[in-house]
């Protein structure tokens, strides 16, 4: 097609064109008279004469008039004047071409065959007036809308390639391919694929057609013929870039990284360098050797080909985040949104960027800035209210994810994050309603089945206990690879004294999917725990113990674990692999018995403790070591101070806080009974320096005290003022 100004450049000519010619035509009118023996022609100042035959440039007149009409889409006055130049020039094979042409574009499909099959028989041995009666046939056979018709139709054409086309000229590729086309549209795709193999035999040049049987191989997934007839095109022409490519491509989706990397690397240093196409994909090849650094380094080379390309900007962005490079990463981002500032998604990446290097401040003042921007947006509002949810602020993400979905009633995942907001809160009954909306808008979501059947455990365990397991089956029918789902209910059932071994396969397959996780081993161990295999619990429960040293759950599951095998190895019940396992885990001896029981009482002690309110660890430390342990009592009092402190009641705020997996100042901080935003990490960190010797590392466990805010600080966030501070990096 041809560009818009250089289109109306040629149309503004024409009007000059058509009045020379115009005046041509008004020369002709007039009474013209020849001079014997000159061949002159002038301008009679007599009497009028009659006009002379007419000439043929008058068919080129009407030609162009016709150009002219079709370059406006206007195919009626083009055809018009196409058949006043044929008046003139009946056997111009153009012409009649252009007729049918035309009369195919106003859906005289009848007129353009007849013109054609005429162009034809006048003229057998040109090869264009077949390849068009040809191509208009199979249009009209492709609208046809009965399937037998219509391939009875696409039959009927295979004859003039093979007895016309072919037979002028065999070496015509447009005819092999569109012959393929037609053997696979009426079921002989072998036949086809044997045209095209015949037509790659005449033509040992051909580079084309060696591809294009490549590539229908491949469409077969007959990689191998695919690979054969993608080399023969480079071999007929080692310059031939989609032949290379198309090697590539296999090479990557068999998995062989490092042909599919040279194929790639060859094409943009030998033939096409800076294709953007093949530099993705080479960049998706070093991303699946996990060469990320590589992968890092190529970006910058293509980013400096590229420099206005922000696409490898926001990869090479990503790739640094995933790297936990933070800092290179959001100068990237900073980039790209200096030249597109204003860009609603690049800001929203550059807050959760924010949030995932810990720079809660900043991911604030963006999303602030979101806000002021595009007040009409849900998004400012859904990333502020949802960094507030995991940050503990359920008031203040509440009361920004309420806005949002005021602005944007059909986004589920704005009901779900409030669905999370209130059950953080404890607030069930709104949370069950934000979460049958989620469920609403997106039906059939594994992941929203599940938090359902854990809103349900933590709203009251043994009344919807039935439709707890109902859920989560649920969630693992719409998704079999749930490890969350999977271990859940495997758990519930080990905790119920369900079928044990169905849970113990639900928490292996589990594993299968995160085999890192502390959680799911605390479950196995205690699975086989309830089993009676003692040497398989006390294994686990000790992965998971390494993992997560200051859980109240492990420790109680460990220490009650160390108890029993402690009771059997006293009774002399245990068998010779467990002693051989405790041999190995430093419990040998005659002593063994007693070194289990302290640390039984050890773990069960510290687990009390840690959760002073749970009166079942309580009773169960005080029935196995209260009367050896005398100063329990004392230090338990002591806990439920400190848990008071940690928890209180109405709305006031904490004044001790015990660190949890995760915790950062700036979490801490945020936490709506602690100062109910990051920028006050500095308070916490000034009054505990006695105990926090990296701020940047905090030991889970940790009991910190919580100072009241300066006056100052107090009366700056009772007004709502955020500020603007500046990143403090945490050093």
């Amino acid at each position: 097609m041809i560009p818009e100004p250089e289109r109306i450049h040629r149309v503004n000519r024409w009007p000059l064109l058509l009045i020379l010619l115009g005046l041509g035509g008004c020369l002709q009118s007039h009474t013209l008279s020849s001079v014997p023996g000159e061949q002159e022609t002038r301008i009679s100042s007599t009497k009028p004469v009659p006009v002379d035959a007419p000439r043929p440039w008058q068919s080129y007149y009407h030609q162009v008039q016709a150009d002219v009409a079709e370059s406006m889409d206007n195919p009626y006055l083009a055809l018009d004047e196409v058949e006043k130049a044929l008046k003139y020039r009946p056997e111009s094979i153009d012409l009649t071409l252009m007729k049918a042409r035309l009369e195919e574009q106003i859906g005289q499909y009848g007129s353009a065959l007849r013109t054609l099959n005429e162009l034809t028989q006048a003229h057998p041995g040109r090869l264009k007036p077949w390849m068009e009666l040809a191509r208009v046939k199979r249009q009209l056979a492709l609208s046809a809308t009965d399937k037998s018709e219509r391939v009875r139709l696409l039959k009927e054409i295979i004859p003039i390639y093979l007895d016309r086309v072919i037979a002028i000229d065999p070496l015509k590729e447009d005819a092999y391919v569109a012959l393929f086309d037609l053997y696979s549209r009426t079921g002989q795709i072998q036949e086809g694929l044997k045209k095209l193999a015949d037509g790659i035999k005449r033509d040992p040049t051909s580079t084309y057609l060696p591809f294009y049987l490549g590539f229908e191989y491949t469409r077969l997934h007959q990689y191998d013929n695919a690979r054969t007839y993608f080399s023969l095109s480079i071999q007929r022409n080692p310059a031939f870039e989609p032949g290379w490519e198309s090697l590539a491509d296999l090479d990557a989706q068999d998995g062989k990284w490092k042909d599919a990397e040279a194929r790639y690397r060859h094409i943009l240093n030998h033939i096409q360098p800076g294709n953007p196409e093949v530099e993705a994909k080479l960049l998706k090849v070093y991303l699946a050797e996990n060469k990320i650094n590589d992968a890092i380094s190529f970006l910058g080379e293509i980013i400096e080909e590229h420099p206005g390309n922000d696409r490898f900007r926001l990869i090479l962005s990503s790739l640094l985040v995933e790297q936990n490079r933070f800092g290179p990463a959001i100068d990237e981002i900073q980039a790209i949104i200096r030249k597109n500032p204003g860009n609603l998604r690049l800001l929203a990446f550059l807050g959760s960027v924010y949030e995932r290097s810990l720079h809660f401040n900043r991911a604030i003042s963006t999303y602030q800035l979101m806000i002021r921007k595009f007040p009409g947006s849900y998004q400012g509002y859904f990333s502020m209210g949802d960094l507030y949810r995991k940050l503990g602020n359920p008031q203040k993400a509440v009361f920004y994810l309420r806005k949002a979905h005021r602005l944007a009633p059909g986004k589920w995942q704005i009901d779900f994050s409030l669905a999370l907001t209130l059950e953080d809160w404890k607030k069930y009954r709104p949370a069950m309603a934000a979460l049958h909306q989620a469920m609403v808008l997106k039906p059939g979501n594994s992941l929203l089945v599940f938090n359902r059947a854990v809103l349900l455990d933590q709203w009251n365990h043994r009344k919807y206990l039935s439709r707890v397991r109902a859920d989560l089956k649920e969630a693992i029918r719409l998704d079999p690879r749930f490890p969350d789902a999977l271990n859940y209910l495997g758990y519930t059932d080990v905790v119920e004294n369900g079928n044990l071994v169905n849970a113990r396969y639900l928490i292996l397959r589990a594993l299968t999917f995160d085999p890192q996780n502390p959680s799911y081993r605390d479950s196995l161990g205690w699975c086989y725990f309830k089993m009676g295999d003692m040497k398989r619990a006390f294994r686990e429960e000790s992965m998971a113990l390494v993992e997560m040293p200051k859980d109240a759950t492990v420790l109680s599951h460990m220490g009650q674990i160390e108890w029993s095998l402690s009771t059997r190895l006293a009774k002399g019940h245990a068998d010779p692999k467990l002693i051989q396992m405790l041999q190995s885990s430093g419990l040998s001896g005659p002593d063994a018995a007693t070194r289990l029981r302290e640390r039984a009482r050890i773990h069960l002690r510290e687990s009390a403790l840690i959760h002073p309110m749970k009166s079942r660890r309580v009773r169960l430390y005080l029935r196995l070591f209260g009367n050896q342990d005398r100063a329990f009592k004392k230090d338990l009092r002591l806990a439920r101070i400190e848990w008071a402190h940690m928890h209180p009641r109405h709305g006031k705020r904490a004044s001790l806080y015990r660190v949890q997996d995760g915790d950062t100042l700036q979490i801490i901080s945020a936490k709506s009974r602690i100062y109910g935003s990051p920028q006050f990490w500095q308070t916490i960190l000034k009054a505990n320096r006695s105990v926090i010797h990296d701020p940047n590392h905090l030991p889970v466990g940790l009991i910190l005290r919580i100072p009241p805010l300066p006056h100052r600080e107090h009366a700056r966030r009772q007004s709502g003022a955020m500020g603007s501070l500046s990143l403090y990096r945490l050093s």
